[in-house]
């Protein structure tokens, strides 16, 4: 059965192809969900159509020229899916691709927060929030938190899902309070510290006074004030080591603060407090430019054109939600 252009059908469809491709090209997609998706797309001749297309358009973006994606970027700010009848085809080819291009770099960031816990307390992306605990503890969020708590008469028991906290704890002897983040559990020893969770291991920044580290089995560690420790999903334990403070809490005053830092990692520091990027590197040499500074959170729309002129790059951002970068003159300030 073919799925007629231009309805609520099609569009659910082209999002459902555009899911599969992001899972497929994750190369994290299990046997169970490859099963899910050979059934899928044996289903019915309309999911390999779409599947196809979105694969087309997926590779169609290292061919883009400079022109291409002025054009794009163009019509990108204009009502370009209501254009009259008399469109030209490559009018209308522009339109598709930039509906589409939206549509791809949103599905990753519905991947990851689809099944993602509740928990009592979140934020959204770019958001921070502070709040009070029944024992009188106070935890300070960062972008895309959440956070449970369970408060028993025989301990503090908080459990960090996923992002950033800071945590100031009401001394309480008789209630220990501790927080499980990742593979590990935090627990306080009449202390104030940072937990901040990725993708490939948790760190944890001591403030004031120490904690405890415990993972599964044996491993345990204790971090003291002025000092940070991470620690991996299979258990392992890195060695405690010297913090940057400043650099470990500036989001605490919103603030981004690096130091040399490769433009991969600064750009995907970004993508914390702005949802629904995708990144392009058109010159993978640009991998490996260094970038200092310190960056207001509240006000990242200066972010892009900071790079621009402290680096040799030309970014191109499409719809606020693709990032092509090439190599290019730093720009006059």
């Amino acid at each position: 059965m073919t799925t007629p252009m231009n309805t609520p059908e099609r569009h659910m469809l082209a999002s459902t192809a555009s899911e599969w491709l992001v899972r497929m090209e994750s190369g994290t997609i299990t046997a169970a969900e490859r099963r899910r998706f050979a059934e899928w797309l044996s289903s019915d001749p309309s999911h390999r159509d779409a599947y196809r297309d979105a694969e087309r358009f997926w590779h169609q973006l290292d061919h883009l020229n400079h022109d291409d994606i002025r054009v794009f970027d163009r019509y990108l700010t204009e009502d370009v899916l209501t254009g009259p009848q008399g469109t030209s085809r490559s009018w209308r080819h522009v339109a598709a691709m930039a509906a589409s291009v939206v549509l791809v770099s949103g599905i990753g960031l519905w991947i990851m927060t689809a099944w993602l816990p509740l928990g009592d307390y979140h934020t959204a992306v770019g958001e921070q929030r502070t709040v009070t605990l029944a024992d009188g503890s106070i935890v300070q969020l960062n972008t895309d938190t959440v956070l449970s708590v369970s408060m028993t008469e025989q301990g503090r028991r908080l459990t960090l899902h996923r992002g950033e906290a800071f945590f100031t704890v009401a001394p309480e002897a008789a209630r220990p309070f501790e927080v499980d983040a990742g593979s590990g559990t935090i627990r306080a020893l009449g202390t104030a510290f940072n937990v901040r969770t990725d993708p490939d291991h948790t760190t944890v920044t001591v403030t004031e006074h120490s904690i405890r580290i415990r993972l599964g089995g044996e491993a345990s560690a204790e971090v003291h004030a002025g000092e940070r420790l991470r620690y991996q999903p299979d258990g392992r334990l890195d060695r405690v080591v010297a913090a940057d403070m400043d650099r470990a809490l500036a989001w605490r005053h919103h603030r981004l603060i690096f130091e040399n830092e490769p433009l991969p990692e600064v750009l995907a520091e970004l993508a914390r407090y702005r949802s629904g990027r995708l990144v392009i590197f058109r010159d993978e040499s640009l991998k490996t430019l260094p970038v200092t500074g310190s960056f207001d959170t509240e006000r990242l729309d200066h972010f892009l054109p900071a790079i621009e002129e402290s680096l040799p790059v030309r970014i191109v951002s499409l719809a606020d939600r693709v990032i092509l970068l090439y190599r290019g003159l730093p720009k006059k300030s």
